[in-house]
């Protein structure tokens, strides 16, 4: 969103626990927020890190502080109720899989910190709501955005010859955090067998990192598949790998609003994705993709051979969510609304 923003209007510093991997927008400052080197263990580390903010918050005396996940969250909101913070905004990504009932239980004590809590989907909103009694006049959903101005790198067939694939192979392609079984990589694993008997050319591409993939590489020999599937492991480059997908299949457990299948979707790729948390939002049933109940491999399969099986119906869908995504989901839409939440929570103080 920060490339879309006026720079002499709104003037953004990042604060990071961990170091960035890629710098999206190299004139933003990044802070990172280096851990100590002693005394490493809850809650003292929370202690100190809180503390460490609470000094940096004091001298910068932000307009607005905008947090994301659990603990920035919760600093925000004990900074807020210092004093060291005016207006604080939480993102929300996911339906919270990950947290237990501690995290819930200091949200909740707390839910009436926050100025605004913006959610990428209405089921995210929901489960803030549910979960975290947060009231719903501080709720407001806005859905993750996509950059639409990609331009073909031009070296598909490149890319196929590295990954080993013909011309005349049908690519199904997922792009997942192998370290997070909410993924479910290992579901769609086990629909290979069956996607192969009715598509011999069917080939099966997953982009990604993860401690699992050693285990995920197992599988596929377990099942006698690994001659058809390519672990690719992480990329920077990713639009190389879309470009030569001709279906992306997401088997979820547990979603936001999917930043796969939104890039799926710029890339004019039609989708097959589980039916749950944010993918009804995103993918139209029958006219941008399909969407499956969880842990339903029949279902999963029957639906991936219908769309290898009618090359029309794949260009038919991936037009679709194309148009769709331009009509919804525009990177700068996105940018605008979180200014005009800005704008109105500055003016009510």
């Amino acid at each position: 969103m920060l490339k879309h923003w006026d720079k002499t209007w709104w003037q953004t510093v990042i604060f990071s626990s961990a170091p960035l991997r890629d710098r999206v927008v190299p004139d933003v400052p990044v802070e990172y927020l280096s851990p100590a080197k002693i005394f490493r263990f809850y809650p003292v580390a929370q202690v100190r890190s809180l503390a460490h903010l609470y000094k940096i918050m004091k001298d910068r005396r932000p307009d607005i502080v905008h947090t994301y996940f659990f603990w920035s969250i919760l600093y925000g909101r004990l900074l807020k109720l210092t004093g060291a913070i005016k207006i604080i905004v939480e993102n929300r990504e996911d339906q919270g899989f990950d947290w237990g009932r501690h995290e819930y239980l200091w949200l909740r004590w707390t839910n009436r910190l926050p100025d605004k809590v913006i959610c990428v989907s209405e089921a995210v909103k929901q489960v803030v709501m549910d979960r975290e009694g947060v009231e719903e006049s501080r709720v407001v959903v806005v859905n993750n955005g996509v950059d639409l101005q990609q331009a073909s790198s031009g070296m598909q067939e490149i890319t196929r010859r590295e990954l080993g694939f013909t011309e005349d192979d049908l690519v199904l392609g997922m792009i997942a955090n192998y370290n997070r079984p909410v993924k479910g990589v290992s579901n769609f694993l086990d629909a290979i067998p069956a996607i192969i008997a009715a598509v011999p050319s069917a080939r099966f591409l997953f982009v990604g990192g993860g401690e699992e993939e050693n285990a995920l590489r197992d599988k596929a020999r377990t099942l006698g598949v690994e001659h058809c599937v390519v672990f690719a492991g992480y990329k920077k480059e990713i639009h190389r790998y879309y470009e030569i997908m001709d279906i992306s299949v997401l088997t979820s457990f547990s979603e936001g609003l999917s930043l796969t299948l939104l890039e799926s979707m710029a890339y004019g790729i039609p989708i097959v994705a589980t039916r749950v948390g944010g993918n009804p939002e995103l993918v139209v049933e029958g006219e941008t993709g399909y969407l499956v109940p969880v842990n339903d491999s029949r279902t999963l399969v029957d639906r991936i051979v219908t769309l290898l099986k009618d090359k029309e119906l794949r260009r038919k869908m991936g037009r679709e969510g194309r148009l769709r995504a331009e009509n919804k989901f525009r990177m700068r839409d996105v940018s605008s609304r979180y200014l005009e939440i800005y704008k109105g929570l500055l003016a009510e103080t």
